[in-house]
């Protein structure tokens, strides 16, 4: 089977295994990888600056995909995907992710929330109607941002410009992309 093997980064959603570790980790561990198909989502429930609680994604990028068992997988019925992780990206649900911790992270960073406690979390939604338009409006708005961060250099080459702050002055720098 020769399907991306995949990884979650709080910041940047689903990442190929090698261009996040120049390598695939998975080793012979990767028999045990869950298969996921277009459109299921995953919770990575490890904590990091980004997500305290952890970070939810749908895969949108490849028909399927190999991601470590760890991540609590799921396939939404009666919900959209995309705003099931726009949902999550805005940290609502995190109140009920922290009813469910009693013993912060461990030492490898996972945080102690079970699969079936993930999956009976209490979550208000709209209909699945308005949960399309909001996800579908969401993903544009995306789309001009990142339209609007790149701009070509004097070469014609594509770039990303990216305004860190430093002390108290705001320099621009420039990433190839």
């Amino acid at each position: 089977m020769d399907l991306p093997t995949l990884t979650i980064s709080a910041g940047s959603g689903w990442l190929d295994q090698k261009d996040r570790f120049s390598a695939n980790i998975a080793g012979k561990e990767q028999e045990n990888y869950t298969l996921l198909h277009k459109g299921e989502l995953s919770y990575n429930h490890g904590n990091s600056k980004l997500a305290k609680y952890g970070a939810v994604f749908s895969l949108r990028t490849y028909e399927e995909a190999l991601v470590p068992r760890v991540y609590h997988s799921f396939k939404v019925i009666e919900a959209d995907a995309d705003y099931i992780e726009y949902l999550f990206a805005t940290k609502l649900p995190d109140k009920e992710l922290g009813k469910l911790i009693s013993s912060g992270a461990r030492m490898d960073g996972l945080l102690n929330i079970n699969y079936d406690e993930f999956m009976g979390i209490s979550i208000s939604m709209p209909s699945i109607e308005e949960q399309k338009k909001i996800s579908s409006y969401l993903r544009s708005l995306d789309s001009i941002i990142t339209l609007h961060q790149h701009k070509p250099n004097k070469k014609g080459h594509d770039v990303l410009t990216v305004m860190p702050f430093k002390g108290n002055q705001r320099k621009p720098h420039y990433l190839c992309t």
